[in-house]
């Protein structure tokens, strides 16, 4: 069986409580207090293959990509989300993607609503079709070709290494209640290779990107009562970390931390943004910070986040902020570097 490990005893009681909603079932579990960590087993509440086939049944189901690349001596980074909100009567669709050149700050976007639905089929796999988004595959090998106004990305994703289960499990209660039960994975080591087109110029691209995938019911963001930040932290010493920091009657933070070898482990964590570092968006006036301090005390991490540009808000749905970052600090007691993507909404 996968190896789940657990941190503080607040954590391991949503675990075991996410456990017990998704499987219906018993578990038990050794929990740690302070940074302590210690194993327990836990079944999967989600199938990473079958699971990426769209359905109608659920609610605000995305797919979400992201990748840090190098192409023509630059290094950039890319984001495409297809975004199913709401149900499949009400609710709406967004195809959205953004590129910034990491070196320079360049950033360019798309953003489209469309009707509920819009670009899905009940083909299995990935399975997604919009003016700006041509998305297919499964779990071994996946396409996507991704407009911008000034070019195009034509790439390959090839899955590799393990699954990162959110909460151990694929399954936990969102701002920490059971009536917003949301089942979420990632693939996050996906070897990427093809073109980006800017400008009527073709370059190769190599890099990593990391696929997440999420479905659930949501409070009303836009009402401002309700937020999140979320980061996917790809670190040098290869672990991968899914960092959420939840706001809504409560604030929650954790970290679901994925090694190499394959264990996962679910941990206490801070996300603490830097207020000093405040932009304010021409756009819309929503200000965003710049910068965060992430400690995970069970992994001995203290890192420092920092966007390679202030301006890459999205406005479909929004605002939101998906912003390219850079990734410094220690970890395990030793020096760190990576990348992240951080996602903002709400009222942070």
């Amino acid at each position: 069986m996968r190896k789940t490990t657990v941190g503080a005893t607040a954590v391991a009681a949503a675990l075991i409580a996410s456990l017990t909603l998704a499987a219906g079932g018993s578990a038990t579990a050794t929990t740690a207090s302070g940074q302590g960590l210690r194993q327990t087993g836990l079944p999967v509440a989600v199938d990473p293959a079958a699971d990426l086939t769209a359905n109608p049944d659920r609610l605000n189901e995305s797919w979400y990509v992201t990748a840090h690349v190098t192409a023509g001596g630059h290094r950039y980074g890319f984001m495409a989300n297809h975004l199913n909100s709401g149900d499949a009567k009400q609710g709406r669709t967004f195809s959205t993607v953004s590129i910034i050149d990491e070196d320079t700050g360049w950033y360019t976007k798309s953003e489209i609503a469309l009707p509920p639905r819009t670009g899905l089929s009940d083909k299995q796999g990935v399975d997604i079709h919009t003016d700006n988004i041509t998305w297919t595959g499964d779990a071994k090998e996946q396409k996507l070709r991704a407009k911008v106004p000034e070019g195009t990305i034509d790439v390959t994703f090839r899955p590799q290494g393990n699954v990162l289960y959110n909460m151990g499990t694929g399954y936990f209660p969102m701002f920490g209640d059971a009536k917003y039960a949301n089942y979420e994975y990632a693939f996050p080591t996906m070897d990427t290779s093809g073109t980006l087109t800017l400008h009527g110029r073709t370059e190769k691209v190599r890099g990593q990107a990391w696929l997440d995938h999420q479905w659930g019911p949501l409070p009303d963001i836009a009402s401002g009562k309700a937020s999140w930040s979320w980061m996917n932290l790809n670190l040098s010493n290869g672990d991968k970390v899914s960092l959420w920091k939840t706001k809504e009657s409560k604030e929650n933070t954790w970290a679901t931390v994925l090694k190499p070898d394959g264990t996962q482990t679910v941990a206490e964590a801070t996300l603490t943004p830097d207020e000093s570092t405040l932009w304010t968006s021409p756009t819309t006036g929503k200000k965003y910070p710049t910068r965060w301090k992430v400690t995970i005390p069970g992994e001995h991490a203290k890192l420092n986040v920092k966007v390679y540009a202030n301006d890459q808000e999205l406005t479909v749905p929004g605002p939101r902020y998906e912003g390219s970052a850079a990734v410094t600090g220690t970890y395990d007691h030793r020096p760190v570097t990576g990348t992240t993507y951080v996602e903002l909404t709400g009222g942070q």
